[in-house]
């Protein structure tokens, strides 16, 4: 509830069924309603300046994000809708789904208010769960702008590996510029420095596939997205015509930035 000054306040209701993601170019927009019944208020009609913050609660509190101020009007008795939207990048989401665990998002909306003119302030904070089926329904209708993101690893400050890492960088640097091709030749540099240090086996067209062990079937994953990256340089007739899209790009760097974590770390 938000307190005024004197007898003047505030009920608020949250319903977290009604929370909702709208997909954006890296970063979402979480929205939400936080309804407002005035009563006392000094006048019948009153606007009213608020602010509002979104928190995890416990165990792990911790601030998400910062609401738009809002301007709204107060009427004694009357419902009032606060219509909230909060950035929140792929990453904040990953990590929500980590603190979750599959289970209800408990959080919490603090809201700071003040009335113009008469100038009293009230401050609320609000916790509510979302529960998981609403959630993940959300989560869904993100589609495929919101994914697992995978860090590139810097495991070591020379060497094959550390090199394999600066060609993944590369790469990502290439993709946001949308040089697909070049960000794959980069994702092909970085197996070839991760083949380096491995003791994948080399294999055979020939193996048996069922008998072959576990760090040979390391060596066919790296194969065939080597092969598949090889086609990026054109330098054959099979493969002077492919073109590769952004999401074969992503999925090239990503494959090769899950082999670099494969390897084991120097001195681990």
């Amino acid at each position: 509830m938000l307190q005024f000054e004197n007898t003047q306040y505030a009920h608020i209701r949250i319903d977290p069924t009604q929370i909702g993601l709208r997909a954006g170019l890296d970063v979402h927009r979480l929205t939400l309603t936080a309804e407002l019944l005035p009563s006392g208020l000094e006048h019948s009609s009153m606007l009213c300046e608020a602010e509002a913050e979104l928190y995890v609660s416990s165990p792990s509190w911790r601030w998400l994000a910062t609401a738009k101020p809002m301007r709204i009007r107060l009427t004694n008795h009357n419902h009032a809708a606060l219509q909230l939207a909060f950035p929140l990048t792929n990453q904040q989401l990953l990590a929500l789904e980590e603190h979750r665990a599959g289970q209800d998002l408990s959080v919490e909306l603090q809201i700071s208010t003040f009335l113009q003119f008469s100038h009293a302030s009230a401050e609320s904070r609000e916790q509510f769960r979302v529960p998981a089926s609403v959630w993940q329904t959300e989560l869904e209708r993100l589609g495929t702008s919101f994914g697992f993101a995978l860090a590139i690893p810097i495991p070591a400050p020379d060497g094959a590996q550390r090199d394999a890492a600066v060609y993944l960088q590369d790469a990502r640097r290439l993709l946001h510029d949308g040089e697909f091709d070049k960000a794959i030749g980069s994702a092909r540099q970085a197996m070839e420095r991760i083949l380096a240090v491995t003791d994948w086996p080399a294999i055979s067209k020939n193996d048996d596939l069922f008998q072959r062990s576990q760090a040979q079937r390391w060596r066919a994953i790296y194969k065939a997205a080597f092969d598949q990256a090889s086609g990026a340089e054109h330098a054959d007739e099979v493969t002077k015509d492919f073109s590769y899209s952004r999401g074969e790009a992503e999925a090239l760097i990503g494959i090769a930035a899950s082999l670099l974590r494969a390897v084991p770390v120097p001195g681990v």
